[in-house]
C-alpha cells in the first residue's frame, strides 16, 4: 500500500502484500491523469457556470465594492473576519476586471486548480499503489474542492497554502536541502497573511521536522534554519494579526464565540469530551468525498480510522506525524476557543490533503482485507475508483441541472440583471441607502441579512453594463428618478426617517408612483419560508417641470457644512 522510501528515516522499510501489488507504473500514471483530469472539469465546470453569490460570499464581497486598501484593515461589515493578503487580493481582481462573480472568485479558482497538480506531487511521494491512487481521486472528486473552487471566500487558498507547504517540508525530507528551510522562512509574511488556519499547518509541520532533527542528530545549520522558520512564522503571526486580525476579532468576539460555541471541545466536561471527538470528526468536519452534518461523514471517519491504523502498524511515524500534527494545533487552538474544529468543512480546508492521504492508505487497506488474489484486487481498484468517479461526476452534473446554491438566489440575481440595466436606460436611478446614506432600516446592515445580497447583484450589474451614476440634472417628466430601497421583512424600517426624506424630496418633486416588489426568500429545499424581501420603489418628477442640480436634502448637507 505505501512504499516507504529511504529518505523516511524515522520508520522502516516495510514489505508487505499492498507493497507487491502488481500495478502497472503506466497504467496507475494513466489512472491519476484520468482523475485529475476529472477534478480539472468538475472545477472549470462549477467556475463557468457563474453560480449566484449566496449569501456567505455577499457578506464579504460587499466590502469590496467602495472599501480601498486601507479601508479593509478596518473591521469589516456583515461580521466577517479574513486575511488581509486576501482581501487585498480580492480587492485588486474587482479593480483590474470590475466587480462580477468571476473576478470576485477567480483566485480561489486558481488555487484550487494549483492544488490538484500540487497534491499529486506530494502524494506520489508519500504513497504508492492503490494508496495512490485512492487519495488522488479523492482530492481531485471531493465536494468542497469543488465547491470552493468558485467561491468567494479564503477557504480555497488555505488548503492551497497548505499544500505548498507541505510539499516543501516533503521535499526536504527527501534531499534535506537547507535551501528549503531558507524558503519557508521568507514565504511566512505571504502565507500567513493569505490563511489564518496556515498557522496550525506550519506549526505542525515545524514540530514534525524539528523530531527528524533530534532523532538523526539535525546539524547545526539545520538547526539555525529551523529556529528562523519558526522565528519568521511566529513574527510574520503577530504581525497580521496587530494589523488587522485583532481589529477584526476583537469586533467580532462576541458575535464568533456565540456562533462557534457547538465547535470548541467541552473542556468544562471532559467526560464529554470523546462523544464531542466522534460526532464532530463523523459529520462536517471529514465530508471528504462527501458527507455532511449528523454523522453523515461516518464511513470516512472509518476509512481514515483504518488508514491511521495501517501506518501506525507499520511504523511509519514520520508519515503519521506529517498528517496529524497541524490536525492536534487546530485541536488545541479549538480548546482554548480561539478558532471552530467542525460545524463545517470550511474550517478543515487546510486539512483536505491530510485528511484525503489518511482516506487512500484506509481505502487501500480495505481493499486488501476484502480482496484475495490479483484479479479480486483489481476488480477491487476498478470498483472503488468507479465509485469515486461517480461522485465527481454527480457533482458535475448537480452543477449543470442546477447552477445555483438556491433557488432564492438564482431569483434575486435574475431580478437584478432585468431591473437594474432596464430602469437605468429609462431613468435616472439611485439606491437610497447605497447611494443617498439613509439607513432606513439599519438592523439589517448590522446583522447578516440578504441585504448585503442585493448590494452586491446591484454592483455586479452596475459594473456588468457600465451603467453611469444618476445625473439629477436630467431628470425630467419623460425621465423620472426612480429611488429604489430594499428592505426585510426581518428587521424594522424607520418611519420616521423615511417620512423625513420623503418630505425633503417633495419640496422640489412630485412623488408619482410607489411600488413594492415582494420576494420570498426560501430555505435550501425551496419550501420553507425564512423571511419576505422588498424592493421598494419611489419615483419622482419636477415639480412646475424645473431642473434641479441637486436633490433637496443634498443642498441642505451642503448649506450645514458651510
Amino acid at each position: 500500500m505505501i512504499r516507504c522510501r529511504n529518505w523516511f528515516a524515522l520508520t522502516p522499510q516495510i514489505d508487505s502484500s499492498s507493497a507487491h501489488f502488481d500495478t502497472d507504473q503506466q497504467r496507475t500514471q494513466r489512472i491519476i491523469g484520468w482523475l485529475i483530469g476529472l477534478g480539472l472539469l468538475a472545477r472549470v465546470v462549477r467556475y463557468y457556470l457563474c453560480f449566484p453569490l449566496w449569501d456567505d460570499e455577499s457578506f464579504l464581497c460587499v466590502n469590496f465594492i467602495s472599501r480601498s486598501f486601507a479601508e479593509l484593515l478596518r473591521p469589516l461589515d456583515y461580521h466577517q473576519v479574513a486575511p488581509v493578503l486576501f482581501l487585498w487580493i480580492e480587492r485588486a481582481l474587482v479593480k483590474l476586471f470590475g466587480f462580477s462573480e468571476y473576478a470576485l472568485r477567480l483566485f480561489p479558482f486558481v488555487c484550487s486548480i494549483a492544488s490538484l497538480f500540487v497534491f499529486r506531487r506530494v502524494a506520489e511521494k508519500l504513497l504508492s499503489g492503490p494508496a495512490l491512487i485512492f487519495a488522488i481521486a479523492m482530492f481531485a472528486v471531493s465536494y468542497p474542492g469543488i465547491r470552493y473552487a468558485a467561491e468567494a471566500k479564503p477557504y480555497g487558498s488555505d488548503m492551497f497554502v497548505s499544500l505548498v507547504m507541505l510539499s516543501c517540508v516533503v521535499d526536504w525530507f527527501q534531499r534535506r536541502d537547507s535551501r528549503i528551510l531558507i524558503l519557508l522562512a521568507v514565504a511566512m509574511p505571504i502565507v500567513m497573511g493569505v490563511s489564518y488556519p496556515a498557522v496550525f499547518a506550519a506549526g505542525g509541520m515545524s514540530l514534525v521536522v524539528a523530531a527528524v532533527l533530534l532523532t538523526q542528530h539535525g546539524s547545526q545549520r539545520e538547526w539555525l534554519l529551523w529556529a528562523v522558520w519558526n522565528a519568521s512564522l511566529v513574527a510574520s503571526f503577530v504581525t497580521w494579526f496587530s494589523m488587522v486580525g485583532r481589529v477584526q476579532n476583537g469586533a467580532e468576539a462576541e458575535f464568533m464565540g456565540a456562533y462557534w460555541k457547538e465547535n470548541f471541545p467541552p473542556i468544562a466536561q471532559p467526560w464529554l469530551v470523546p462523544y464531542w471527538l466522534l460526532k464532530t470528526h463523523a459529520s462536517d468536519f471529514l465530508a471528504y468525498p462527501f458527507g455532511g452534518p449528523k454523522w453523515a461523514s461516518s464511513l470516512t471517519l472509518i476509512v481514515c480510522l483504518m488508514g491511521l491504523w495501517s501506518l501506525a502498524k507499520r511504523r511509519l511515524i514520520l508519515i503519521l506525524g506529517l498528517l496529524l500534527a497541524p490536525a492536534g494545533l487546530h485541536l488545541l487552538a479549538a480548546a482554548l476557543q480561539k478558532y471552530p474544529y467542525g460545524g463545517h468543512v470550511k474550517f478543515s480546508q487546510h486539512l483536505a490533503p491530510m485528511i484525503c492521504c489518511l482516506g487512500g492508505v484506509g481505502l487501500a487497506q480495505l481493499q486488501d482485507w476484502i480482496a484475495q488474489g490479483s484479479e479480486s484486487r483489481n476488480r477491487g481498484l476498478i470498483a472503488i475508483c468507479t465509485l469515486l468517479v461517480a461522485v465527481g461526476g454527480a457533482s458535475i452534473g448537480r452543477d449543470l441541472i442546477s447552477p445555483y446554491k438556491t433557488r432564492s438566489d438564482f431569483r434575486a440575481r435574475a431580478f437584478a440583471q432585468s431591473f437594474w440595466a432596464g430602469a437605468h436606460y429609462a431613468e435616472e436611478v439611485v439606491c437610497v441607502e447605497s447611494d443617498l446614506g439613509f439607513n432606513l432600516v439599519p438592523d439589517q446592515h448590522r446583522e447578516l441579512s440578504w441585504c448585503a445580497h442585493f448590494i452586491c447583484n446591484r454592483a455586479i450589474e452596475v459594473s456588468r453594463a457600465s451603467l453611469r451614476p444618476a445625473d439629477v440634472t436630467k431628470v425630467s417628466a419623460t425621465r423620472p428618478l426612480r429611488c429604489v430601497l430594499y428592505r426585510d421583512a426581518r428587521y424594522s424600517l424607520d418611519q420616521d426617517i423615511l417620512n423625513q426624506w420623503l418630505a425633503d424630496m417633495q419640496q422640489d418633486y412630485e412623488l408619482v408612483a410607489h411600488e413594492s416588489v415582494p420576494f420570498p426568500r426560501m430555505a435550501k429545499n425551496d419550501r420553507s419560508l425564512i423571511t419576505m424581501e422588498h424592493v421598494d420603489s419611489y419615483k419622482f418628477i419636477p415639480r412646475d417641470g424645473v431642473v434641479r442640480a441637486e436633490l433637496p436634502f443634498a443642498r441642505r448637507q451642503t448649506a450645514a457644512s458651510n
